[in-house]
Parts: C-alpha cells; structure tokens; sequence
C-alpha cells in the first residue's frame, strides 16, 4: 500500500506537467479561434455600415424647368440635398449617420406674389441622426439582411412670422413653421444572382452581377411642433419605400481586349418608389385622404464615369408638399435632374479574379 502511494506521489508531478502542456498546446487553437471570431466580426462592421449608406437617400438638383407642377409652376433650381457623415467601420457595429438635410427651392420673378431677385423662399434646415442597427446581417453577400433604425431630426425654416395672415390664409412667404420627430424604421433586402454565362464580362472565378430588391418601413412620430400648426399639419406618418438596384459585372477591356484585370461590379441603374400616409385627425380641411398621401416614382441611370452621380426622372404626387410652410398644397408633379448618393461602385465591392 505504502509502494503505491509513493509511487502515485512521484508521477502526480509528472502528470502535471503533461496537463499544462497540453493546455499549452491547445492555447495557440483557441487564440486563433477568437482572433478569427473578432476579424468577421470586423469585417462584418465594415460590410454592414456600406449597406446602410447604399440603401439611405439620394440628394437631388434640378434646374429651370425640371421641377413642373407646383403652384409656383416651376424653379430656377430646386434641391433636396441629404449628406450623410458617418461614424462606424469596423469597430463600431452600430454605424450613426449625422445628416444636416437641406431643402432649396430657387423662385423665378414673379412681383405679384412679392418675389423678386431670385428668393430662396424659406428653405427647408433638417439635421438629424440615425443610428442603425443589424438584425440577420452576417456578411453582404448574403441573399437576403435584415436592419432596424432609430432616427432624430429636427424641420424649420428659418422664419419668425405669424403662419397665419389676417385672412387666414397660411403665410408661405415668410411663416414661421418648426417640428421634430422620431422615426423607428424596419429595413430588408433580398438578392437575385445573374446567371453568370449571360452577363456581358464573364469573370474567371464565375461570379456574376445581381439584383437587390430593397424596402423600409417607419413610423414618424412628431413632437413640439409649432403651437398654431399641430393641428392642421399631423402628429404622425407611416413612410414606406421599395427599391430595385441593378449592379453588373465588369472587367477592364482597352479597344475590347480584356486587359487581364480583376472584375468588378458597377450599379447601372435603380427604380424607387416612396410613399407617405398621415395618420390622425388634421384641421384646416386636411383630412381628405387626397391631403393625406404622397406618392412617387424615381427612376435613376448612374452616370458611367462618376462613382456617386446619376441622372434620374420623378414623376409625383404631393397630397402634403413636404417643404415646411407649403404642407398645405397638393400637387402632381414631374421632376428630372442630377441625384448624388452612395451607389454601388468599384472599390466598394468587387469580385477578385482566381489566376
């Protein structure tokens, strides 16, 4: 008996050190596992802020004549320009995207309604921010993502004046307007490959171009809006939006000799549709559902040489203009112009090619 407790108190030491060792041995795996799970988990960061601005809002410009339908007939240069300054990247998996939104509409002369030099007649100022937020997103070559938001903003145009004349009439000249809301907003996006043999540059490694179908949802909740206008301008909105993109399949070609480089994807061209709908009781006569709903549909071609330029065609219908003080308005319209925004471009996302 004593042999044997002598013996098992000689190998304990032994026995310990092969534990360690193994433990030792298996350290290295086990880094290298959570190192892995902490490099996906970057690139998915990077992946997923990309996402958010290829599908946020595109700025518009247009110019004289280009902008039809309004009771002002039509503008010198009318705009809605939305830039997006973001903090997020790999580090950060839920990007902020601060937007000082901007909306101008440029008059023409017209002395009878008092403008003259050109009057910017009370732009639109709308900052805000909008956090983001992944639901089923692992990596951007998935087929279909999900994402939520939750945004802040701010809408006034810059006025002091009574909103109401003597008359009763709304005040579009010089009106005070001022309002905030939140905006909770559910995201997807489904993708349809391209078969590949059909597309116009066939890249070494099979891959091919794709078609996104896009589409948010939100609720737009607004808070201490302007005394004298909550009434008639609306307490809450349901927005909706539902996209198509077309990106295709790219290689360098010089007099149509593909010059070995990798292949690329560049976005051609994609259709939106936009729609509003005011919910709640409204007074001023703007419960009519034709004073409730804003429609349209936007057609936009990228401009080949430009990575963030497309030229695109609108056709609308405003039930409430969103251009602060005129909510009162209803109007069809027709719009075409230059858009700006983040599409689908080289150096953003590509294929590499397997030599």
């Amino acid at each position: 008996m004593m042999k044997h407790f002598l013996l098992a108190l000689l190998l304990y030491p032994l026995n310990t050190v092969g534990q360690e060792e193994l433990k030792i041995s298996q350290l290295p795996s086990i880094k290298q596992q959570h190192l892995n799970k902490r490099l996906n988990q970057r690139n998915k960061n990077e992946s997923f802020l990309q996402q958010t601005l290829n599908y946020s809002a595109l700025s518009f410009a247009t110019g004289p004549f280009m902008d039809l339908g309004s009771p002002k007939k039509w503008y010198i240069l009318s705009s809605d320009i939305i830039p997006q300054f973001v903090i997020g990247g790999r580090w950060m998996p839920f990007p902020i995207h601060f937007t000082p939104r901007f909306k101008a509409r440029i008059l023409r002369n017209n002395h009878k309604e008092g403008d003259s030099s050109f009057p910017v007649r009370t732009p639109s100022f709308m900052p805000g921010a909008t956090i983001y937020f992944p639901m089923t997103y692992k990596r951007e070559e998935d087929l279909k993502i999900r994402f939520g938001s939750l945004s802040v903003f701010h809408h006034s145009n810059g006025q002091d004046q009574p909103e109401f004349k003597t008359n009763g009439e709304i005040n579009t000249y010089n009106g005070n307007f001022s309002t905030n809301y939140v905006e909770p907003a559910f995201y997807f996006r489904n993708r349809k490959s391209f078969n590949a043999k059909k597309e116009r540059f066939r890249c070494n490694d099979g891959s091919s171009g794709y078609l996104d179908v896009y589409g948010r949802i939100g609720g737009e909740f607004h808070f201490l809006t302007a005394a004298n206008l909550r009434n008639s301008y609306g307490k809450t909105r349901v927005n909706g939006q539902l996209g198509w993109i077309w990106v295709k399949n790219y290689s360098e070609h010089i007099n149509k000799i593909d010059v070995g480089r990798e292949c690329y994807l560049k976005e051609t061209d994609r259709f939106v549709l936009n729609t509003t709908f005011i919910t709640g009781n409204r007074t001023r006569g703007l419960n009519k559902f034709e004073k409730r709903i804003n429609l349209d549909a936007n057609y936009y071609v990228r401009i080949p040489t430009s990575p963030n330029a497309a030229g695109f065609l609108c056709l609308g219908y405003y039930g409430s203009d969103p251009y602060n003080i005129y909510y009162e308005n209803n109007y069809f319209y027709f719009r075409m112009g230059l858009a700006l925004g983040f599409f689908v471009y080289p150096g953003l996302q590509h294929h590499k090619n397997k030599k």
